[in-house]
């Protein structure tokens, strides 16, 4: 990690990367998640499935499965594991406008505001910084696939939050009565708005949630890639899946003792084989 990233990572919680994918390389993205999304449930390949999000996403195409190891992002991965990192999870998230029903009102508040401690509790996941180096067992990465504008609606986070010694006040954010989905404008969070081709990179510890996507003209899209050390918890990716991945994001996939150094660690930028 950069000064700049370590420094802005440890005070909010969370990075905003721009630019990550640009061109060529964003448009053979985009074009691979419209691939996804535009095929019936009943014709993807085995292993793929939708239940709310578009399960595994990461690996229905080689662009989108080469962004688990982005030479932008994989220098954050490994400091923020130690150099022991382990992807657990990458689905693809698509969000478009619902209008909704008289008296219908939002499943939780908003979107489900949340963070690990919250749901899990405090002891379940770690937030350290030690010898000039951080270290977060828990952190995703959203590569964004369209652009997120000012009153948009979408991800939404409490800067800082990571760090609280405090349980959140339940009703810290109250809905809006006018249509019962989003929160009143509270200067405690921040929306987030990223463009097609940025990265937003976040500690599960820190409190955020959605709110609801507004335009009715376009759709929000993006990958949600998760990371945790090697050494906690193994992946629940069905055979089918693992038989499309190359040899360096099986390594990465991979459950590893506290003491092995995975091969690709050693290296500053991996390429799929």
């Amino acid at each position: 990690m950069t000064p700049e990233q370590r420094y802005l990572f440890d005070v909010t919680g969370y990075l905003h990367l721009e630019n990550v994918l640009t061109g060529d390389a964003l448009q053979e993205t985009q074009e691979a998640i419209d691939r996804y999304i535009q095929t019936p449930e009943d014709e993807l390949p085995p292993g793929f499935e939708i239940q709310g999000l578009h399960q595994h996403g990461f690996a229905f195409d080689k662009c989108l499965e080469a962004l688990t190891l982005h030479p932008a992002t994989w220098p954050i991965v490994k400091e923020l594991t130690l150099d022991k990192p382990r992807f657990a999870r990458g689905s693809l998230k698509q969000e478009q406008h619902t209008n909704w029903k008289d008296g219908e009102r939002a499943r939780t508040n908003p979107g489900g505001l949340h963070c690990a401690r919250d749901d899990y509790g405090w002891y379940s996941t770690l937030y350290k910084v030690k010898d000039g180096q951080i270290y977060c067992d828990d952190f995703v990465a959203f590569f964004y696939f369209t652009d997120v504008y000012p009153g948009d609606g979408g991800l939404i986070v409490i800067p800082g939050s990571h760090k609280s010694e405090f349980q959140r006040p339940k009703d810290l954010l109250t809905l809006d009565e006018g249509d019962g989905f989003d929160p009143e404008p509270d200067p405690v969070f921040t929306n987030i708005t990223a463009r097609a081709g940025d990265v937003i990179i976040i500690s599960e510890l820190l409190t955020h949630g959605v709110l609801r996507w507004r335009p009715t003209d376009r759709d929000r899209r993006i990958l949600v890639l998760r990371y945790k050390p090697q050494y906690m918890g193994t992946h629940r990716f069905p055979q089918p899946i693992l038989d499309r991945l190359s040899p360096e994001t099986l390594e990465l996939v991979a459950s590893a003792g506290f003491q092995h150094t995975k091969e690709i660690v050693k290296q500053d930028i991996v390429h799929l084989s």
